[in-house]
């Protein structure tokens, strides 16, 4: 046993993260977006499918890549960025309202076009809340390899194919990203790597949602405009992170068979193409009402994973601070809404079932 890993955990973690290594090396290569990022996850989701990877990564590995998430998104808020927070309340109610639209109008498409029941299509249908939506499905009559399979490809899409999306956009070229901080010193990064353990520690301890991201993103901001530390993290700390997630968004894939990939895929991408429309239409309106570029808007409003889209602004040279701060607060909307919602509709009279 190494770290809590049995022989085999440890040959697959080892495996996957060889594969996710290599298949970035390529998109970096090719001169894809994000290359390390979307790199890892396709080739570790092949590896994954044809049965060459056959676990997820395990949770407690996991949990290092959130801390480290949350860190970074925190070392990229700046006085500048309190400056501009006045405007983001409206944005957030934006992306509340727009969230409410997206998961009426994905279980009334699933339950209609596809004839789901109300608890596999509404818990298919929730955007960037995997962990939550899985563990509370299991307690319900939804059909698990539906959501799970549909979930894993809105994810692995949104991976895959946002970030050449995202490079097409005028605001790339035309509206420069936020200048990010410099590199930290080791002594910066040792002193927030301490902080942001901890408080993550805590966090989780408290069962806060998100805890892992929220409490280490708080406490590096804190120590950022406190002027206790300066900069960012590394890039040899920062890419590893972007092949560590990769790799686990492709592990996701281990066990699903690709006749169910087949089977539920078209469900999932059709009800990923409804999501899509709403967030786009949702993210159209915040950019305008918050005066800020509509590359940063979408990223923010993306129905993917919240530590994936977070990440992937890192990735782009999008504001991660303004993106982790809208997915940080979707997912603890819906990781709060989702159970209190369910015990509301699971109640009402449904004809189909």
């Amino acid at each position: 046993m190494i770290a809590g890993l049995s022989k085999r955990d440890l040959e697959q973690v080892v495996a996957a993260l060889s594969i996710g290594l290599g298949g970035g090396a390529v998109f970096w290569w090719i001169g894809l977006p994000a290359p390390w990022l979307a790199g890892s996850v396709v080739t570790v989701a092949a590896a994954s499918l044809s049965g060459v990877i056959k676990q997820a990564m395990p949770r407690h590995l996991s949990k290092i890549i959130f801390i480290l998430l949350g860190l970074q998104i925190g070392g990229a808020v700046t006085p500048e960025t309190l400056n501009t927070l006045s405007r983001w309340p409206f944005s957030f109610m934006t992306l509340a309202l727009t969230m409410a639209v997206l998961v009426w109008c994905g279980v009334f498409f699933y339950r209609k076009y596809y004839g789901w029941d109300r608890a596999t299509s509404y818990f298919a249908v929730m955007p960037g809340a995997l962990s939550v939506a899985l563990a509370l499905a299991a307690d319900t009559r939804a059909d698990l390899k539906k959501v799970s399979v549909s979930q894993v490809i809105r994810l692995f899409v949104l991976v895959a194919v946002l970030p050449t999306f995202l490079s097409s956009l005028s605001e790339l070229s035309d509206v420069p990203a936020r200048t990010l901080p410099e590199a930290g010193t080791l002594r910066d990064l040792v002193m927030v790597l301490g902080a942001g353990l901890a408080a993550g520690f805590v966090f989780d301890r408290l069962r806060i949602p998100a805890g892992l991201v929220l409490g280490p993103a708080l406490a590096s901001a804190g120590m950022h405009i406190g002027e206790v530390v300066h900069g960012t993290m590394p890039l040899w700390v920062l890419t590893p992170v972007f092949v560590f997630l990769g790799t686990m968004i492709g592990m996701r894939f281990a066990g699903v068979r690709p006749a169910d990939v087949v089977s539920i895929g078209g469900a999932g991408l059709a009800g990923l193409g409804v999501a899509l429309v709403i967030s786009v239409a949702g993210a159209a309106a915040a950019s305008v009402i918050a005066d800020v570029p509509f590359a940063w808007t979408i990223l923010a409003f993306a129905p993917g994973g919240m530590e994936a889209m977070t990440i992937m602004a890192f990735a782009l040279g999008l504001d991660p601070a303004f993106v982790g701060a809208h997915q940080i607060g979707r997912f603890v909307l819906i990781a709060l809404a989702m159970p209190l919602a369910w015990q509301f509709i699971q109640h009402k009279p449904d004809k189909s079932e």
